[in-house]
Order: C-alpha cells, then structure tokens, then sequence
C-alpha cells in the first residue's frame, strides 16, 4: 500500500510538471507513463509469485515508445527514461527464471519505475530552463 502511494505520488508529479512547463515530448512521455500505470492496474494480478505477463507486454509497450520518443527528440532525457525502462522490463524476463521470490521481483519492478519519473521531471526542468536562457531568434 505505501508503495502505491509513494508510485502514484512520484507519477503525479513528474507527469504534472512535464504538463505543466515541458515541452511536446515530455507531455508524451507523461501521457505514455499514466496511461502504462493504468494499464498495469488492470492486468497486473498483484500477486508477483511469477512472471506478471500483462505488465510485461504493457512495460515493452512503454519501452518501445519512450525509445521512439529517444530516437526522434532533440532531446537527451529520454535516452535515459527509456534505459531504465528497458532494465526494468528486463526485470520480468529474469523472473522467469525463478519462482517464488515474489517479493524481490515485486521491488525490483517498482525499484525502476522511479528512475523513469525523474528522467522525466528532471528533463522536464533542464529543458525549460534550457528553453528560458536560449536568445529567441525572429
């Protein structure tokens, strides 16, 4: 229950304030993030005495657009939101080979989550502070 908590409090502020003050590509990641949580809420079983296949495909899924979103932005945060993605998608793969240790693999998938919500909030503050001290050229 604290874990949820202090997830869904880590996501409501590094998605608010990439809605707030980012740009295109950190609301997309925000929206990509909420919408993974969600996600993961429905088809998650909760359990973690083995391989959660729902969050699996719904993490791949966030994997794959937070690197889309790496490979076309001008920017360097979500290089590093979508590596700690990729690690804690590998989280599930590496289950798969043991059973039963559901609290490690429980705290491992949560463990990265929280470095993928400060790439985003701290890429969302580099880049609008990046934004303000640029000289507008017109």
């Amino acid at each position: 229950m604290l874990w949820q908590l202090l997830g869904f409090a880590a996501l409501a502020i590094s998605c608010g304030v990439a809605m707030k003050w980012g740009g295109f590509d950190e609301r997309v990641a925000a929206f990509g993030l909420i919408l993974a949580v969600i996600a993961s809420n429905f088809v998650g079983e909760g359990k973690y005495l083995h391989t959660e296949n729902g969050v699996l495909v719904v993490d791949v899924l966030l994997f794959g657009g937070l690197l889309l979103l790496a490979l076309k932005s001008d920017r360097f945060w979500p290089m590093w939101a979508a590596a700690f993605q990729l690690v804690g998608t590998m989280i599930h793969f590496a289950s798969m080979s043991q059973t039963g240790n559901g609290w490690a693999y429980f705290v491992a998938l949560i463990f990265w989550t929280f470095p993928v919500f400060i790439a985003l909030a701290v890429g969302t503050w580099l880049e609008g502070r990046f934004r303000r001290d640029m000289p507008h050229w017109q």
